[in-house]
């Protein structure tokens, strides 16, 4: 036989004949709720706090790289490890976490790493790494680390974990910003409409060969070409319009792909080189940033796949039409992002890689 629960008898059994047991069981359940409702409250906290921190490592990481080499008037790097120092010290503390300002831990220790970053391995050279370092190859990265513990800028105080026993939890965020080779360049920043085929400057997989002559020439067995960036056609006058400064290099980064021409242009494109070398050369020479491109074609459209900075040392006309140069490494490109493959030409702007 079915039997029909009647509701009301059964509330009034629960909140009625049996409020002596009721009444410990909904005290022990508001203290669980407000337990739970303060943990709460101090996870949110704590993770706001962490965000803080990490954000601040972040930018303390990214300053530091890029002033860690700076560069002279010929664009050779130069090594500055404690510049970077300061700078990871003052962008970390003119940023707070929850109201508190982040001082890099003093001294700083393993909170400030700068050295050569293995990019591969990703890990830190021990033996190339610390504030004495004077060789910009030895300076590729930097790891910050921004604390609120017991060894700077004071724990974490919770609201309410100290119910049970949790007053204050110590925290911290660590980044790494990495500057390898250049990957872009600024408008302007190449300086002639000329682009190098990447097995002239170095082996496949190799180092880059530092000093090595190099002669570009309009021949169908050249290792350069001659370029109008993104216009069509690769032409004379537009190369030319390159070549005189008429016109401003465009911004460039990996990945673009670019006309080039392997044509045997006008002698004029070569008259008006030669009078732009006579006239930026220095000790008979001139330093100049170009696009390197993707072996595998001279003429078409190519990938760019990074920058080298080239010495000019002769510019000659018809009848031999032909620049000869040498591979300069130790330099960087200005305003440059990171990310290129190695000719010997540094970046200026870093990337977080952790």
């Amino acid at each position: 036989m079915t039997r029909f629960i009647n509701l009301t008898k059964l509330f009034r059994r629960l909140f009625g004949q049996d409020r002596g047991t009721v009444a410990p069981l909904t005290a022990v359940s508001l203290v669980a709720l407000l337990g739970l409702t303060g943990a709460a409250v101090d996870l949110g906290a704590l993770y706001s706090a962490r965000g803080e921190l990490q954000n601040a490592a972040d930018a303390s990481a990214l300053a530091a790289a890029n002033t860690m080499i700076t560069y002279n008037s010929k664009n050779l790097a130069i090594a500055q490890p404690s510049v970077a120092l300061t700078n990871a010290q003052n962008y970390s503390k003119a940023n707070k976490s929850l109201g508190v300002a982040l001082n890099l831990r003093q001294p700083p220790g393993d909170d400030f790493t700068i050295g050569f970053w293995d990019n591969q391995a990703g890990a830190f050279d021990p033996s190339r790494t610390g504030l004495g370092l004077t060789n910009p190859d030895d300076l590729t990265a930097v790891r910050v680390t921004v604390r609120r513990d017991e060894l700077a800028n004071t724990p974490v105080r919770t609201f309410f974990s100290g119910i049970v026993g949790v007053n204050q939890v110590g925290i911290s965020a660590s980044s790494t910003a990495f500057l390898g080779f250049a990957g872009s360049a600024p408008v302007g920043g190449v300086t002639l409409p000329i682009a190098v085929d990447e097995n002239a400057l170095k082996p496949q997989g190799g180092e880059p060969y530092c000093g090595k002559s190099i002669t570009f020439h309009s021949e169908n067995d050249e290792n350069g070409s001659w370029t109008t960036f993104f216009d069509w056609p690769a032409d004379s006058p537009t190369v030319d319009n390159y070549v005189c400064g008429c016109e401003d290099a465009p911004a460039l980064k990996l990945g673009d792909m670019i006309n080039i021409t392997n044509g045997n242009l006008s002698n004029n494109i070569f008259t008006h080189l030669r009078d732009r070398f006579n006239h930026e050369k220095s000790g008979g020479q001139w330093t100049v940033t170009l696009p390197v491109y993707k072996s595998g074609g001279n003429s078409g459209a190519v990938e760019v796949v990074g920058f080298a900075n080239m010495v000019i040392t002769e510019v000659r006309t018809a009848p031999y039409k032909d620049v000869t140069g040498s591979l300069k490494c130790g330099t960087v490109v200005p305003q440059s992002v990171t990310g290129g493959d190695n000719f010997g030409a540094r970046a200026t702007l870093s990337r977080l890689v952790r």
